[in-house]
């Protein structure tokens, strides 16, 4: 069995949370937030970008949440611990995220998980481009 990148492994993860939010509701509003969290990143640093999307609470904000704390706590190969995350109320685990991506972290892993959030966001945007209808 071939093993693959973490470049690989991010475009797969990408791809399929893309994929999941095909045809919901909220497809062309979260197609809009894709095309603009980067900068929200880059502008206001993670910590404050998931709080903003927790504090706006609809569904693709929680949804964008789950991706990027899903992906940074749990699928990738630099995860320390598994955190079981509520993927349907991802509200809960608001402490857990928090704590472990942002408040009780060194600068240098905050500097990482930022970094490595970008890195998946640019797959994001990508297969959003592609995928999914175009929001506002």
């Amino acid at each position: 069995m071939l093993s693959q990148t973490l470049e690989q492994k991010r475009s797969k993860y990408a791809f399929e949370q893309i994929s999941s939010i095909k045809g919901k509701n909220y497809e062309k509003d979260f197609s809009s937030l894709v095309s603009k969290i980067g900068t929200l990143v880059l502008t206001n640093g993670l910590g404050n970008t998931l709080s903003f999307l927790f504090a706006k609470g609809k569904d693709h904000h929680l949804k964008m949440v789950y991706i990027l704390s899903n992906w940074l706590l749990n699928e990738s190969e630099f995860s320390k611990e598994k955190i079981k995350l509520n993927k349907d109320d991802i509200r809960r685990n608001i402490k857990e995220i928090m704590d472990n991506l942002v408040i009780k972290v060194s600068t240098e892993e905050y500097i990482f998980y930022t970094e490595e959030s970008l890195r998946l966001i640019n797959w994001l945007r990508r297969f959003s481009d592609a995928m999914l209808e175009k929001g506002d």
